[in-house]
């Protein structure tokens, strides 16, 4: 498990690793996350083992801005399922859309959503636009943990472990240090799943729309 600060010498590394199937641990505008390539089998597989998750507890993607235009090719979507995507992203929510044909087959199969991020911190952004396609996006932690907010408390959740991230770019997060605000999106309605950084009442106002 290697440390490193972020620079364009880190990033290129960290985008090898990532085109190799290993997964990065990096600051986000929610809390610290785990990053894998989602055309990759194995890096899903790998996620799940650091995590020590359940194979069966869907884990969400996320896309860089420049394919923002592309989200229609993860997800099926109508007109409204359009404007909340085009209103709320980039930001620190994760969409429940139905999953569209680019999602593979193995990511999750009998989940009828995908949970799509579009996060707005640099970091995971010029990671994301660097590697140049989706990612798988997760908290970086042992499942059912806390989640965290700076690298030396990811150093440690590790540290003594078998599985880990291949690499863990030092930092911290520079927002409110939360999971993601996570919001259904099913028939031109919109229910909190998860609350998060985004609240009720702020996605009412961007949206003028009810929000259960």
């Amino acid at each position: 498990m290697k440390r490193t600060v972020f620079n364009q010498k880190s990033l290129k590394e960290a985008v090898k690793i990532l085109k190799e199937g290993g997964v990065i641990a990096h600051p986000a505008d929610t809390c610290y996350g785990l990053a894998a390539d989602l055309m990759n089998e194995k890096a899903l597989k790998k996620i799940q083992q650091i995590k020590k998750r359940g194979k069966d507890k869907p884990t969400s993607m996320m896309l860089p801005v420049f394919m923002k235009p592309e989200i229609g090719d993860y997800a099926v979507l109508d007109e409204f399922s359009s404007m909340v995507c085009q209103e709320l992203f980039p930001g620190p929510v994760t969409l429940l859309l139905p999953r569209g044909k680019k999602v593979p087959d193995y990511f999750f199969p009998k989940s009828p959503y995908i949970g799509l991020r579009i996060p707005y911190d640099m970091i995971t952004q010029d990671l994301l636009s660097a590697f140049g396609g989706p990612l798988i996006t997760t908290s970086a932690n042992i499942a059912d943990k806390s989640a965290c907010c700076i690298g030396k408390d990811v150093e440690k959740i590790f540290e003594n472990v078998k599985d880990k991230p291949d690499l863990i770019f030092k930092g911290a997060v520079r927002n409110v240090c939360m999971p993601s605000t996570v919001i259904l999106v099913e028939k031109k309605k919109l229910i909190i799943k998860r609350e998060g950084p985004m609240t009720k009442e702020q996605i009412e106002g961007i949206l003028g729309v009810d929000v259960a």
